[in-house]
């Protein structure tokens, strides 16, 4: 076996061979070809004869939670984990002076009330994800919510922040209508607790969040797309409440390197006068200095760096070749953030 399926279309396919090479990718850490394997095989699965239809519905089911688990999706508990423990840290780290309101800025549009939710489990009285996109699949998300609130029931350990009490932590899981979300009803599913965690599909500036009311706001992948920073920042900086914490993972990179066609590297658009629309460029230190210009107090400021390939480092645009090492170099950074008091 390969990364690739070895199989061609007149290699015949039987479940014992579609499962073990789906295991053995799977154990083996390689999930991207595990997918690979996944997309172009099962396909020819469901097409024999020789499968019944209730099997073939058993692959559909559980294959793609398989890779879910492994971390690929873009839905459930794992991906909700990864962040929520992250920013569990960050609180921990520096307080919180109240739990009144929380937002995901540019949530994203497949689960955008999973942060949302896991904040008013964890006492927060209203909780807000926010994006321009709405909801690419409600009967998805509502499913993927019931996982979510399920995990969150049965391990109260994994999800319960610090200084979260237990009673009102299940009771507010119980506040969100399951058999509904288990249905694939997303708005019946959030019926009773609709005016503590809400979707606003809009550009933040126009959500109608009370100003001075926001304790934490995050965003993940969201700032190196807003073109007005400025003016975005500002406005948050107006929306948080005096000591409300901010965190904001930026992706510093060239997004047409996630093609994996191996024609763009992280940097590439440091080479070009145009390229895509919906990036901004800025750098680590212009990203951080935009955030203290709104007035915010940087807490933490930590770039990720890699090495730049030397022929693309040779196209530099002159203004980014006349940058830090560091502006020049980072992939990514991680900004924590307060408005003082």
């Amino acid at each position: 076996m390969t990364d690739k399926s070895q199989s061609s279309p007149a290699t015949p396919i039987t479940e014992a061979g579609f499962r073990a090479d789906l295991d053995a990718l799977l154990a083996s850490g390689k999930n991207e070809p595990a997918l690979t394997h996944l997309i172009t095989e099962l396909p020819r699965l469901l097409g024999t004869n020789k499968i019944n239809r209730k099997e073939k519905l058993k692959h559909l089911t559980f294959a793609g939670r398989m890779l879910q688990g492994a971390g690929l999706g873009k839905y459930g508990p794992l991906k909700l984990e990864r962040k929520a423990t992250n920013l569990a840290r960050v609180v921990k780290r520096h307080g919180l002076r109240s739990r009144r309101t929380f937002v995901d800025l540019g949530c994203g549009a497949h689960e955008p009330l999973g942060l949302a939710t896991y904040f008013y489990v964890n006492g927060f009285e209203k909780a807000f994800g926010s994006d321009f996109m709405p909801v690419s699949d409600a009967a998805y998300a509502a499913l993927s919510m019931a996982d979510i609130l399920t995990d969150m029931y049965i391990f109260p350990e994994t999800y319960m922040m610090d200084g979260t009490d237990l009673d009102s932590y299940l009771a507010r899981i119980k506040n969100f209508d399951l058999g509904a979300l288990k249905r694939g009803d997303l708005d019946a599913g959030l019926a009773r607790v609709a005016h503590n965690v809400e979707f606003k599909c809009c550009d933040i500036v126009e959500a109608g969040i009370e100003p001075g009311s926001v304790s934490f706001l995050i965003s993940y992948a969201v700032f190196e797309h807003v073109m007005d920073i400025p003016g975005v920042t500002k406005h948050i900086y107006d929306l948080m409440e005096p000591g409300g914490l901010g965190f904001h993972y930026i992706d510093l990179a060239d997004h047409r390197a996630y093609r994996h066609d191996g024609d763009y590297n992280e940097f590439s658009f440091l080479t070009e006068e145009d390229c895509a629309p919906n990036l901004n460029r800025l750098r680590a230190s212009e990203q951080a200095a935009a955030f203290k210009a709104a007035g915010f107090e940087i807490l933490e400021n930590r770039p990720k760096q890699k090495p730049i390939p030397e022929e693309t480092h040779k196209r530099y645009l002159p203004r980014f070749a006349a940058m830090s090492d560091v502006d020049q170099s980072a992939h990514a950074m991680r900004l924590v953030i307060r408005k003082p008091l």
